[in-house]
């Protein structure tokens, strides 16, 4: 059964193939045979002779088109798809289902790359390639950018993800989501300017898009813009007052501009928020060290000119100090291996009266320098 059906397929096959063969040149004709055989080598030789011979034959160029993308050569396929269908529209639906057919084959093969079967590695380059020639058969299909820009991620490519997803732009150009996406990765890849601008362009968009304003907002900040970057940060926690990382960042940048009381109550609320946030702790315990040691300076200059110093500014003075001991130990016991935390939790416990401690802590540090 199986040698008969083989031979019934393949006379249909014979008189489709010969029904097509009315009005069209020997090389065609031969082609069209050499198709039938799987030959495609033969048929592009035939085919490359048509349309050097008969400039106005549509068919010759689909059929070469075909044969190109049989052999992966994706420019030339598209440019013979284009000159058949600038020629005429015969060809249209044939050229359409060919590209489709190319490009679902290729965009599959570059999606099993990246989903490597369990116990092996995806082979991202290799997907990378695969996408790429997807877009080179079809730039109209989106999906096509998008996986390139993934491949190109997972292998720590930045500007060619970037790249991927701007010609993806090319095509929708007001997509949120991937200008999100694209201005994080300027971010990551130290291009504040350029993350600026794809940010109000979001914002453009949507005014009110919280992703934008957050990412503007640290654009600002590794910009070096701080006044600019406080604004947006501000703006951007009135829309999403929890956020650790708004909190955290607009605090830094109070205590770098030495507004220690706002940095202070901000980094206190990332740790009702999260009470293990190192970095936080150790600020707010860092932050009252700064506001001593600056009162300690003032008082120092007061003495210096005669001038009376309160026991309310000593006792000021204490609770700075007080202060800074159960965030820079809540610090210690998160993180127990920086040395100069120990020796300013020293320096806290001694100005508070605890010289006993103050010393032990002294020790620590200086144990964890040897």
């Amino acid at each position: 059964m199986k040698k008969i059906f083989s031979f019934v397929l393949t006379m249909a096959l014979l008189v489709a193939l010969m029904s097509t063969m009315g009005c069209q040149t020997k090389e065609v004709t031969s082609a069209k045979v050499y198709i039938s055989q799987n030959n495609w080598d033969k048929a592009i030789e035939q085919l490359e002779q048509a349309v050097q011979i008969y400039p106005n034959d549509a068919e010759a160029r689909y059929l070469l088109g075909e044969g190109y993308g049989n052999k992966g050569l994706w420019e030339k396929m598209n440019e013979m798809f284009n000159q058949s269908t600038a020629l005429a529209p015969t060809f249209a639906t044939q050229i359409k289902n060919t590209r489709e057919k190319y490009w679902v084959n290729v965009f599959n093969q570059g999606v099993a790359k990246v989903n490597a079967k369990e116990g092996e590695t995806a082979d991202l380059e290799g997907a990378a390639k695969f996408f790429s020639d997807a877009v080179r058969i079809d730039p109209s299909h989106i999906e096509s950018y998008k996986n390139l820009a993934y491949a190109h991620l997972r292998s720590n490519n930045l500007p060619a993800a970037i790249k991927a997803y701007q010609d993806y732009l090319a095509i929708n150009p007001k997509e949120v989501s991937i200008l999100n996406e694209v201005t994080r990765l300027y971010l990551e890849n130290k291009e504040y300017v350029k993350a600026q601008e794809t940010a109000n362009t979001v914002l453009g968009v949507d005014a009110a898009n919280i992703d934008a304003i957050s990412n503007l907002a640290m654009a600002y900040d590794l910009d070096g813009q701080n006044d600019k970057a406080i604004l947006t940060y501000e703006t951007a926690l009135a829309k999403n007052p929890e956020d650790q990382d708004l909190l955290f960042n607009l605090a830094r940048l109070n205590y770098l501009n030495k507004d220690y009381d706002k940095a202070i109550a901000m980094f206190q609320k990332v740790i009702s928020l999260n009470p293990e946030d190192y970095d936080a702790n150790l600020n707010v315990g860092n932050a009252y060290l700064t506001m001593a040691d600056d009162l300690r300076k003032s008082l120092v200059e007061k003495e210096n000119v005669k001038q009376t110093v309160s026991e309310e500014d000593v006792n000021k003075l204490k609770e700075f100090y007080r202060a800074a001991i159960p965030f820079l130990e809540k610090a210690i016991s998160i993180k127990p291996e920086n040395s100069a935390v120990y020796y300013n939790l020293g320096v806290a416990y001694v100005n508070v009266g605890e010289a006993t401690k103050g010393a032990e802590f002294f020790n620590k540090a200086e144990e964890m320098r040897k």
